[in-house]
């Protein structure tokens, strides 16, 4: 939800309601009329976003100054704790992980004497906070955009990080200007570079404080002590915390019930009246901080009802009004004190390896009750061994392989090697794509960031199977050159990912969660993308081989380029169309109607029609070898339009993936794609032309 927004505003006080009718339902025995919250509140106000402002007193944070490194045995065991975000549920290291990606632009961050990763950056902040705030993890692209709101940036870079304590004098003012941005243009296509950078900012901020203020109610005291009743039930050391409240929840509503209150004196009774009416305001404040905080409780109770919306876990304060409401709560009451106890046990670690492993199991019994959590370990092993980071390096020494044997064309060692070097990489790159889908349940092309990955494997795959059969070296070469390619991309368009989605696994829209539709439309149709990409990349080796005079009088060679991009271009006409009919019958079962002219729909009929236009012209004779690659070249274009182009015109059914800053990427891609076939276009007809003078017999190559 963006920040700031209208929407947004109206459930915090939606929820600020419900909270004040819960205990007013509680202490209404004690004759206490709660105020109407809202009245004279200024409805427009940030209060999301300004946690800042309405975070506890000084005191009630933590006061640490002294930090202690988290051992690897904690953060194995951190790493697994289940919660929800963005719709699923995930292990810790995931959200830390992916919350750190987009704050800090990077995975890791430097301190003075130590390097941290992403659970023990997560944790500092938990646990940690006053040292936290001073870690420079806040990456900032574009000094402009603090710049606009009062800070004097001199002493930084242009695209530099900042700590929370640097930015806190300016957070009021950075609110309100990406409030103003959203309320001016509420469609973010139509913000300036800086307008959109202002907001990203804002929401990095934004999660950081709840990540920042997260322990903040399991290290709250409620005001309950120095009265006799209260100190009989929860004893005189301290002033008891949620968890210790919530247990003895039945005792408190036997102080608070008439009969108990008229057996007091007057003094007695205005001294209960006094301390109930200090724990609602108590209760009302620190609850709302709570809503903004970390998800961990799944609800106890399971609904049978087959139509029932998805289970929304809750954070701490649910768990409270839950007990307040007196529904079911005995299990996450447990789970909350577990976490409470973590704060108590910062400088026993032995104690809080125990707790935090308490916590863990506790949070995974709840979510088995939900079917929820089963996929936990995979996950956190997923993201541990880094499968396509792997298969990157491969790819890359595979290309540097293969390069040094066609230096060395005699020697057939260095193809040896690539040929492992290609296979391992592979290997790699399918094992972590299946095992997404194995975590998520679902096909490997639910997203863009997975559509790279699944295309990038599908060329390498056909690369080799046409290499097995040329032996020419060149489609072992063009799979080692794609294959990492593709890797980078998605490691690039991961960080994106981040950003804006904050995963690469998240929930799917409703009309996409069908698994049959996605195993067939969605898998064909990007086979189909596969091959003809695969088929534009061979075009690229035999146009530049030709514009550079590479073996010139090696007509086997461009011969055999010329049969593969044929071939390929054949494989990929059939899944194309296959996709296409089979997304008209899934628009009909979803939408009711076989085809609307979407625009991606428009994409896969202009692929297909790219493609049969090639293959007739060539059988025709219109057209020979060189007009075939020239016109894969074209059709690599269009798949690049139906791939990314559609879902930057943010409209229709297909748009679920709009990405910012890839425009500029794809207009240059078809800048440059268009200037290397007016280029060969240019030098074939000139070709031609020379043949003729010379009274050579050669055609023209294009065909005209």
């Amino acid at each position: 939800m963006d920040v700031g927004s209208p929407k947004e505003e109206k459930s915090l006080l939606m929820k600020h309601k419900n909270l004040s009718f819960i205990l007013q339902t509680l202490f209404l025995c004690v004759g206490l009329l709660l105020p109407q919250l809202c009245q004279g509140q200024d409805s427009s106000a940030p209060q999301v976003n300004e946690t800042s402002k309405s975070a506890p007193p000084a005191e009630k944070q933590a006061a640490t100054t002294q930090r202690t490194p988290w051992s690897e045995e904690i953060v194995s065991e951190v790493s697994h704790w289940p919660l929800q975000h963005g719709g699923r549920v995930k292990p810790f290291q995931t959200y830390a992980g992916f919350l750190m990606l987009k704050i800090n632009s990077k995975r890791s961050l430097k301190l003075e004497d130590e390097k941290i990763g992403p659970v023990e950056w997560a944790l500092d902040f938990m646990f940690y906070p006053e040292i936290a705030r001073s870690y420079r993890c806040i990456h900032v692209p574009n000094d402009e955009v603090l710049i606009g709101v009062g800070f004097d940036t001199t002493d930084f870079r242009r695209s530099d990080r900042y700590s929370f304590d640097q930015l806190q004098p300016v957070l009021s003012a950075l609110y309100s200007s990406a409030r103003d941005i959203q309320m001016a243009k509420p469609e973010s296509k139509e913000w300036t570079l800086v307008e959109r950078q202002t907001v990203q900012l804002t929401n990095k901020i934004r999660e950081l404080e709840i990540l920042l203020h997260s322990m903040d109610s399991s290290r709250h005291q409620l005001p309950l002590h120095g009265i006799k009743e209260f100190d009989e039930v929860f004893g005189e050391s301290s002033p008891p915390g949620y968890s210790t409240f919530i247990e003895q929840i039945d005792k408190v509503e036997t102080l608070a019930s008439p009969d108990y209150l008229n057996s007091l004196s007057q003094d007695r009774r205005s001294e209960f009246i006094n301390a109930f009416t200090e724990l609602r305001s108590d209760l009302l404040r620190n609850l709302e901080i709570s809503e903004l905080g970390i998800s961990w409780f799944p609800p106890e109770e399971v609904s049978t009802d087959e139509e029932s919306p998805p289970v929304t876990w809750e954070t701490s304060s649910s768990v409270v009004q839950a007990a307040l409401l007196f529904k079911e709560y005995k299990q996450r009451g447990a789970a909350l004190k577990s976490l409470e106890s973590l704060v108590g046990h910062l400088d026993d670690r032995d104690q809080f390896l125990i707790q935090s492993t308490l916590f863990g199991s506790q949070l995974e019994g709840l979510a088995e009750i939900h079917g929820s959590g089963s996929q936990l370990s995979r996950e956190v092993s997923f993201y541990n061994v880094d499968y396509f980071t792997k298969a990157l390096v491969f790819f890359m020494l595979a290309f540097i392989a293969i390069s040094l044997g066609w230096l060395i064309p005699k020697s057939k060692f260095p193809t040896k090697i690539t040929w492992v070097l290609n296979g391992t990489a592979l290997g790699l790159l399918v094992t972590g794509v299946t095992i997404r889908c194995i975590i998520q349940g679902r096909p490997p092309v639910t997203t863009l960031y997975e559509t790279i990955l699944f295309i990038t494997g599908c060329c390498v795959i056909t690369a080799l199977v046409l290499e097995y059969f040329d032996r020419k070296r060149i489609a072992l070469t063009i799979a080692a050159f794609l294959g990492a390619l593709g890797c980078f991309l998605s490691n690039r368009y991961e960080l994106k990912e981040a950003v804006t989605a904050g995963d690469t696994m998240p929930s799917l829209v409703a009309v996409l969660d069908t698994n049959f539709w996605l195993s067939t439309h969605v898998t064909t149709v990007t086979l189909g993308y596969a091959a003809g990409l695969l088929a534009a990349a061979i075009a690229h080796v035999w146009i530049i081989g030709k514009l550079i005079g590479f073996k010139p009088n090696d007509k086997g060679f461009y011969k055999s380029l010329t049969r593969m991009v044929y071939g390929t271009i054949c494989f990929g006409l059939f899944f194309s169309i296959v996709g296409t009919i089979l997304g008209g019958i899934w628009a009909n079962y979803s939408w009711g109607r076989f085809w609307g002219w979407d625009p991606k729909e428009n994409g896969a009929l202009m692929i297909c029609l790219a493609e049969l236009i090639i293959l007739h012209l060539r059988m025709g004779g219109y057209i020979k070898d060189h007009g075939v690659h020239v016109l894969s070249l074209l059709n690599g274009m269009i798949i690049a339009f139906s791939w990314w182009g559609v879902n930057l015109l943010g409209v229709g059914l297909h748009s679920y993936g709009f990405t910012d800053g890839v425009f500029l990427l794809l207009l240059s891609f078809w800048g440059l794609e268009s200037l290397l076939m007016i280029v060969s276009i240019g030098f074939g007809n000139r070709s031609g032309t020379k043949n003729q003078s010379t009274g050579g017999t050669g055609a023209n190559p294009t065909g005209s």
